[in-house]
């Protein structure tokens, strides 16, 4: 079992590193990097929680729903978050994943059949308020939120965050306002 988890492990790191490079490719400089300004790691832990929370399936009908890249991503943030509060060895692995993944979801939103639909630019607009936000809140506000994400039922939960979700659609909104 553990030398198929390792090379399960090495096929992923290997996947994600070819990702990566893309992604770098395609950006002129690191500043181009939705986390570039973020001042710590539990402000990129915390955007991820972010999105995560809103963007629950119900929030999406039609093709986003199953759309695979979309769910891959909501995969492996959840996973993340377990690691994270389990502090988990593999939590830094992870979080690099779902950092590549997030920084790859306008590319790949603008490169799909996707493009079209209106939760594409709702997805769009959610990934840049969740990275935004984590990244200027205020300090105690980011490490209440943080210290709020546990376990409910066997499953990761952020409460505090689904009570912020009226305030986080608003600017949902009004981003996806800009968007047009």
């Amino acid at each position: 079992m553990a030398k198929q988890n390792t090379e399960v492990r090495e096929k992923r790191k290997q996947w994600f590193c070819d990702m990566e490079q893309k992604l770098q490719e395609s950006w002129s400089s690191k500043e181009d990097s939705l986390f570039y300004y973020h001042s710590s790691e539990g402000r990129i832990v915390l955007s991820h929680a972010l999105f995560w929370t809103m963007t629950q399936l119900q929030f999406f009908k039609g093709k986003m729903r199953k759309e695979k890249y979309f769910l891959l991503l909501r995969q492996y943030e959840e996973e993340m978050l377990d690691a994270f509060l389990q502090e988990d060895d593999y939590f830094p692995e992870l979080l690099h994943y779902c950092n590549i993944l997030y920084e790859m979801l306008p590319i790949i939103l603008g490169a799909s059949h996707l493009r079209a639909e209106k939760d594409a630019r709702k997805l769009a607009a959610i990934a840049l308020v969740a990275a935004g936000y984590a990244g200027d809140m205020d300090e105690e506000l980011c490490n209440e939120l943080l210290d709020d994400i546990d376990y409910f039922n066997d499953k990761v939960k952020c409460r505090k965050i689904k009570g912020l979700m009226p305030k986080l659609m608003k600017m949902v909104e009004s981003e996806m306002e800009g968007m047009r």
